[in-house]
């Protein structure tokens, strides 16, 4: 019952296509594919989407065979296959797009089509989950029992509870999963990551970051119904932060604010449902020399149309030393007559073809997450590596090193339908441990 695109070139011309890694690529949105439904289209930092590119780009290269297409509406594929086709097929050369497609063309709606296209996967195959936060759940667990390595869009989950179960599925499955945090990719980031370290111990961290209200319109459907602000963008920042400060610290409690009316204005929900503008957590840190920090996470989606899509930046400060990121603004500006002036960052993904007319964007740290999460998937395969071994490198925000940020994001929640009261995070009381097991709300 699948579909199948037409390419410029077939699998069959490759020989050993069944012997690579399959690629199950579950969610057909924007981040997926590039296709929107919005009259404003794509955004403009990923015009032609992330994944499909990026895996239609390692089958050029050899590292993928099968690739598989899966959503719950089929009656809107036809579009989304021209899209691709249209976004990758036509604008680079070499990029073979033949996939299964679910559920078929003719079904307005099926929201189990990826147990469909999880069957038609091998063990040891990658899936990449780019799908509403609240659905997050059910489809990773659903992957890792049939044994595949899933890389989940953030958030992973929605609330630490579930985020545990999947630490345990994955152990017990012997599976990769981890979120596709793609700012660890980000050599200002990275390099971040490592001064962190030599600046003592952790005591400010200040993040902002802002998408234009008319990316709302790509979230109408979910926008303050299955997921908010916080989860969508503050993610970001929090794992960038726990990242740097490893295991030297935890958060102990958190407490929320939040701004509305310009989202609810904009986007005039129906249901009556309440959209915030601005999410703001502030974190209460320790340290595991007994000092303390505080970190301060905001997030909005109701900025203007701006010289770049995502304005984003934050303030570390140790005990010895402090860093300052600007990552909405790298040096690098255009102005054309039909578009006016642009901050451009092609370090994320590249979409100029390079001289050839192939794909050239390989350097981008959007591909380099996709592909070091492959690389980790098939080293395990090959037995070169364990789950416990590909945690312990650091690179890849692997599933059972990700509890403080689903904890911090669901405290802020429970913080914002409790009037602002705060959350305390709780520990075990054994040696000092950087993975939250439960929330308190306090009095």
């Amino acid at each position: 019952h699948a579909s199948h695109t037409d390419a410029r070139a077939r699998v069959a011309a490759h020989p050993f296509a069944m012997s690579r890694t399959g690629a199950l690529m579950i969610g057909a949105g924007e981040y997926t594919t590039g296709c929107v439904w919005t009259s404003a289209g794509a955004a403009p930092d990923k015009p032609a989407g992330v994944v499909a590119v990026t895996f239609t780009d390692l089958r050029r290269r050899g590292r993928i065979g099968k690739m598989v297409l899966c959503d719950v509406r089929g009656t809107t594929m036809e579009t989304v296959r021209a899209t691709m086709r249209e976004k990758i097929g036509d604008a680079y050369a070499d990029m073979d797009l033949t996939m299964s497609t679910y559920p078929a063309d003719d079904v307005a709606f099926d929201g189990e089509a990826y147990k469909t296209a999880i069957a038609e996967m091998s063990r040891g195959d990658v899936v990449t989950i780019f799908t509403p936060d609240d659905t997050h759940f059910e489809l990773t667990m659903a992957c890792v029992e049939a044994g595949l390595h899933v890389l989940v869009a953030k958030p992973a989950v929605k609330t630490l509870k579930d985020h545990t179960r999947l630490v345990e599925a994955a152990k017990k499955n012997n599976v990769l999963v981890a979120v596709e945090y793609h700012k660890r990719f980000d050599p200002i980031y990275s390099d971040f990551r490592d001064r962190a370290a030599t600046l003592g111990s952790f005591s400010f961290f200040n993040a902002t970051m802002t998408q234009p209200k008319a990316q709302l319109a790509t979230f109408r459907g979910w926008a303050g119904k299955s997921s908010d602000i916080s989860y969508y963008l503050n993610s970001h920042h929090m794992d960038v932060h726990c990242w740097a400060v490893g295991d030297r610290g935890r958060p102990i409690r958190v407490t929320a604010s939040a701004a509305r009316g310009a989202a609810e204005n904009y986007l005039k929900p129906e249901d009556g449902r309440s959209i915030e503008d601005t999410i703001t957590l502030m974190a209460v840190w320790e340290n595991d020399d007994g000092s303390h920090g505080t970190a301060i996470y905001t997030a909005s989606w109701i900025a203007p149309k701006a010289d770049c899509h995502t304005q984003q930046y934050f303030h570390y400060m140790g005990h010895t030393g402090e860093v300052r990121v600007d990552q909405g603004h790298r040096g690098y500006n255009m102005s054309t007559d039909a578009n006016g002036f642009a901050a451009l960052n092609p370090l994320y993904m590249k979409y100029t073809p390079g001289p050839s007319g192939h794909f050239a964007g390989q350097n981008g740290y959007g591909y380099r997450s996709i592909e070091c999460f492959l690389d980790a998937a098939e080293a395990v395969n090959r037995g070169e590596l364990t789950i416990e071994d590909v945690s312990k490198q650091g690179v890849l925000a692997t599933i059972d090193t990700t509890e403080r940020v689903t904890a911090m994001l669901e405290a802020g929640r429970l913080s914002l339908d409790n009037g602002g009261r705060a959350v305390e995070l709780v520990y075990d009381n054994a040696a000092f441990t950087s993975a939250p097991t439960g929330l308190r709300l306090q009095n």
